[in-house]
């Protein structure tokens, strides 16, 4: 279903308010058109374009057929340009229907239009009357045969005629000849006669009895409006006012012309493709002013990788002013994407599309392009370019692709040199004094716990303003476009710096950071375009003394999501029983939970899937995360099967639980803009469970002739860029005491890490493995026991988040539980107590030797 429709029969008074009016109460509009004829009277149709095709289909079902103002209205799709369903032509205004050819077909009405000479009903000469003849004469009346200078032959008429026409060339369908003037006329009184039409140049030529005069104008309109004041008096002459004839060309020269037109045509169109080729960027135009640049991502992805869009954003409304320039990574499919979409209906705008430009060099490229002064002794020698050092191209390569990465190193992470600095200002002492100490502490152990206390200040001051940090530690997927994350940032950063230096790209509407300075600072711009713009200026720039770290925030870092809605089961869910507390019978139970997981969790699934399918009719099932092993592998494809087809023969059965179908494709030598499939393809559902039922149920099905073959494809399915996260919180506490410490220094003692954690509180023992015949270094991870829960769950809430040592950052879990005596005595009796079971064990293993020693013997 099209988003735009086109609506006939309209009273001749409609207004576009009215149209607005009448159509707004079954959607959202992005457009609304009123067609006229060049003279400004109202055809009688409109066009309306709606956001969503299904406000579009609602309109077309209410409004046909229905009365607005008297009229009763015919409300049909509009089809796309150059779609071939597209009904033909039939207003005498459309030039390639055939009442159009039948209204200017003949040769006089053409003469007509172009003379722009109506003639007029008068009253019948008088013939043969003598008195008549005096009447005119004494009036000064010249003869109606001689008003038309063109046509008058006599010699006189002829030298006047060549007298205006000379110096005279190019253009002149906006100019008008004036003939029978009074000798005496001037231009100030013939601008005065055609008062209030403008004049644009005037020249006028004369004999000793009439005038005539070549007045040129600046619109059609004028044109026609001075064409009515033909046969009209001036000063007691009657003025003939014409057009100037151009000779008609014969039909073989139209039959040129309309040849030529064609092939002209026809080179355009190869140098459009030939230029999408070589930039691989399209100029979009036309679009609804509700236009973002995930709606263009969606709907050109199809074509190929994408590499940029930009949309060009009216920074007084912040909406798209109706331009966006799409860029891909293979120069075929941005043809492809051309012909595909170039007139398609996109939110009830007919998109327009033309050949992007080469994309323009930056200002610093361009200062990285200096050139070596002319040797003027060596003429031969040519200017060279100045090689960058390693460090320069580093620096020029990470600021390339810092807008491209998704992935987010610790959005909390503060060198060290920030962190002596930030706490010898706050102790108002030396940096030396506070890295040196009598008492024989550890430098790198005072670093992490200042570091410690100076994240835990920024957290706390980011969730205070409704910042969630929790965004930070999900895989990134997807990007706000407008909030920006500043990291390792100087000691004694204040937050108007920060701001002056923002607002130089746009507006800067808020930057959060701690007052007292902080590890990070989030900045919110206005605009995706000054976001764009500022990012790509300062990535990676000198601030201060350092680079300045920039990142795209996760886009749900300030609530611009949905909270997910918790479900009643686990709200109403029990606290976790420790092992101490539980019964036989319940620990029992846990450990074969443990043991049969998979197969529980399947059976739990299987039990969720009934009512989802039961509503699937009625609401679509939102899913945000894909399971491993959720795709499947299609073979023995036509090779003429699209994935549009092969989408729909698995949405047909399975619905909103199929993400995506897409069939392999490679390039076409002798058509680029067509590739060829493969024969094969996959389909992407959101469970691995739906997924393996797919396998059972589709094995075999026809499609375009060919049964289809299925297995489970093992493809990663993750987004470019996009990497994933382990959370170090995923087991619960429960009644452990002991921390898993991960990623320590092998320069870091057992001393040092215990200084560490007792600030946290009493530790219990410290255990940190070494390597096989190397007892002077450690395996780079230990284990913290502390006596209490509280304290360690203390420890392990502040050195989680981003704490280094030595320059390692620590990664903290919890440490598997120890499993008591109990335990291991329920495990015993399990394995060896039951004798029965272990009977029926021995004799099936007895008879399955059996036969297999009868089956050895057959052979030999």
């Amino acid at each position: 279903m099209t988003t735009r429709l086109i609506v006939k029969n309209l009273p001749s008074n409609c207004t576009e308010a009215q149209l607005r009016k009448h159509f707004e109460k079954y959607g959202k509009l992005s457009d609304a058109s009123l067609k006229y004829t060049k003279e400004g009277k109202f055809r009688g149709f409109a066009f309306v374009g709606f956001l969503e095709d299904g406000s579009a289909a609602t309109a077309l079902a209410k409004t046909n057929q229905t009365f607005f103002n008297s009229k009763k209205l015919t409300v049909e799709e509009c089809r796309p340009f150059g779609d071939a369903n597209k009904p033909r032509a039939w207003s005498k205004y459309a030039k390639d229907s055939s009442a159009y050819k039948r209204a200017h077909g003949a040769e006089e009405d053409q003469l007509t239009e172009k003379s722009g000479h109506f003639e007029e009903p008068t009253a019948k000469k008088p013939k043969n009357d003598e008195k008549f003849d005096q009447f005119m004469e004494a009036k000064r009346v010249p003869n109606e045969k001689e008003v038309k200078l063109s046509q008058d032959k006599s010699a006189e008429a002829k030298k006047l005629m060549a007298e205006l026409m000379d110096g005279i060339e190019g253009d002149t369908s906006l100019s008008l000849i004036f003939s029978g003037l009074p000798s005496s006329a001037k231009g100030k009184n013939l601008k005065e006669w055609l008062n209030p039409i403008r004049v644009k140049a005037m020249k006028i030529a004369r004999n000793d009895d009439v005038a005539a005069a070549f007045v040129s104008f600046n619109r059609p309109p004028d044109v026609r409006r001075a064409l009515l004041k033909d046969g009209q008096y001036l000063g007691g002459f009657k003025v003939g006012i014409e057009k100037i004839e151009t000779p008609e060309p014969q039909k073989e020269g139209v039959e040129e012309e309309h040849g030529a037109e064609l092939e002209s045509r026809q080179k355009e169109e190869e140098s459009i493709r030939e230029k999408i080729l070589e930039t691989g960027r399209l100029f979009l135009r036309n679009l609804p002013y509700a236009t973002k640049e995930d709606d263009l991502q969606y709907l050109f992805k199809k074509y190929g990788e994408v590499s940029e869009v930009q949309v060009v954003i009216d920074k007084k409304t912040g909406l798209c002013k109706g331009f966006a320039i799409v860029e891909f990574v293979f120069p075929e499919a941005a043809v492809a994407a051309y012909s595909a979409t170039d007139g398609l209906v996109f939110k009830g705008r007919m998109m327009h599309i033309l050949p992007g430009d080469e994309k323009r060099d930056k200002p610093e490229e361009e200062a990285d392009a200096e050139t070596e002064a002319d040797d003027p002794d060596n003429p031969m020698k040519k200017q060279e370019k100045k090689k960058k050092s390693y460090k320069e191209e580093k620096a020029s390569n990470q600021k390339a692709s810092a807008e491209k990465s998704a992935h987010s190193w610790n959005a909390l992470f503060l060198g060290a040199n920030a962190i002596a600095d930030t706490l010898a200002q706050r102790l108002n002492v030396k940096k030396s004094d506070l890295l040196t100490s009598d008492q024989g502490e550890s430098a790198g152990v005072r670093l992490a716990l200042a570091e410690t206390r100076l994240v835990r200040e920024t957290r706390d001051f980011f969730l205070e303003n409704g910042v969630k940090l929790d965004a930070f530690s999900k895989a990134a997927t997807k990007r706000s476009d407008t909030v920006l994350l500043a990291k390792n940032l100087p000691a004694g950063v204040e937050t108007d710096e920060l701001r002056r230096m923002f607002d130089k790209f746009g507006d800067c509407q808020k930057v959060l950071m701690p007052p007292e300075g902080g590890v990070s600072a989030l900045i919110l711009m206005g605009n995706p375009v000054d976001a764009k713009k500022a990012f790509r200026a300062l990535a990676y720039s000198r601030f201060r003394s350092q680079p300045l770290y920039l990142e795209w925030a996760p886009f749900d870092v300030l609530g611009e999501s949905e909270k997910p809605q918790k479900s009643a089961k686990n709200a109403e869910e029990a606290p976790r029983k420790s092992k101490r507390e539980m019964t036989y019978e319940e620990r029992k139970k846990e450990r074969s939970t443990r043991q049969n997981g998979e197969e529980e969790n399947d059976g739990e699934t299987e039990k969720e899937e009934a009512p989802e399918e039961a509503t699937s009719s009625e609401e679509p099932v939102v899913r945000k995360e894909i399971e491993s092993g959720s795709a499947i592998f299609v073979k023995n494809l036509a090779f003429e099967t699209t994935d549009h087809g092969l989408e729909h023969l698995f949405k047909k059965r399975y619905g909103p639980r199929v993400k995506s179908a897409q069939i392999s494709k490679k390039l076409n030598p002798a058509e680029p803009t067509k590739p060829l499939s493969m024969g094969f393809g996959f389909v992407q559902f959101y469970t691995a469970l739906d997924a393996k039922t797919a396998l059972k149920e589709m094995q075999g099905e026809l499609l375009d002739g060919h049964s289809i073959e299925l297995k489970i494809s093992h493809r990663e399915n993750v987004e470019k860029g996009a990497l994933k996260r382990k959370s170090v919180d995923q087991k619960e506490q429960g009644e452990c005491t002991k921390l898993l410490v991960r990623n320590l220094p092998f320069e870091a003692a057992v001393k040092e890490v215990e200084s560490l954690f007792e600030t946290f509180g009493a530790v219990k023992s410290i255990r940190i493995p070494r390597k096989p015949g190397q007892k002077a270094q450690h395996r780079g991870f230990g284990f913290v026991d502390f006596i209490s829960v509280d304290e360690a769950r203390r420890a392990f809430d502040a050195l989680v988040h981003s704490t280094h040592l030595y320059g390692r950052r620590l990664v903290l879990e919890w440490a598997k539980e120890d499993e008591t005596v109990e335990e291991l005595r329920e495990k015993t009796a399990e394995k060896y107590g039951n004798a029965e079971k272990r009977q029926k064990k021995k004799s099936k293993t007895e008879q399955f030797q059996q036969q297999l020693q009868i089956a050895d013997d057959e052979k030999d």
